[in-house]
């Protein structure tokens, strides 16, 4: 009866050695696969914040290249037509030519400004900014003191290239208040909406100059 006795012992300890070592294994797997489960799900949150930044992008980058290439159609009334162009809103009003001296320009903003407004994009913003280049005049030769009378420099400097080619540097920046809320305030773990831009910088000339 002793040695049953001590069979039975040693058995029953065997057994629960045994449960504990299972339930432990048990623990252990269900923090890897809780662990794992988190990680799934943060990689999932922060492919669809890329996704929505991207597409949102894309949104933008659209209607500024558009903006561009009714300009370029229009190439020769710039200045007069696009230059500071600011729409903060849907406001018809915010499109200020003048409907008989600039009726295509006047259209161009009228018809840019619905598209912006209707895009999707939230507290969407644009500006437009035309400025004509000039010739560069060429820095001075190096020559040594005292120059020759007469012979350098002229007054004023001559410009570089043709001075008659109206090129126009053109900048179309579109600003919106990103769904991905990326950027922390203050320092807080409170996320907010994150504000961006696109910018399209181009240069523009008429056919002849």
């Amino acid at each position: 009866m002793s040695d049953n006795g001590q069979d039975s012992n040693m058995m029953t300890n065997r057994i629960r050695r045994e449960q504990g070592f299972g339930l432990l294994e048990a623990m252990v797997s269900s923090t890897i696969l809780a662990i794992g489960l988190l990680g799934l799900a943060a990689m999932t949150t922060l492919s669809f914040t890329r996704n929505s930044d991207g597409n949102e992008m894309t949104v933008a980058t659209n209607l500024a290249t558009e903006l561009v290439e009714r300009m370029q159609f229009n190439r020769r009334n710039l200045v007069n037509g696009y230059n500071g162009i600011n729409l903060t809103s849907a406001n018809p009003a915010l499109c200020a030519q003048n409907a008989l001296t600039q009726p295509v320009a006047r259209g161009d903003c009228l018809q840019w400004q619905t598209r912006l407004f209707a895009s999707g994009l939230v507290g969407v913003t644009a500006r437009v900014a035309v400025v004509q280049v000039t010739a560069v005049a060429p820095p001075p030769p190096v020559w040594p003191a005292p120059w020759p009378a007469g012979a350098w420099p002229p007054a004023p400097w001559p410009p570089v290239g043709p001075p008659t080619l109206n090129q126009n540097a053109i900048a179309v920046n579109v600003v919106w208040i990103g769904s991905s809320r990326n950027t922390i305030a203050g320092g807080s773990a409170d996320w907010v909406a994150g504000t961006k831009a696109v910018t399209l910088n181009t240069m523009i000339a008429p056919d002849n100059p």
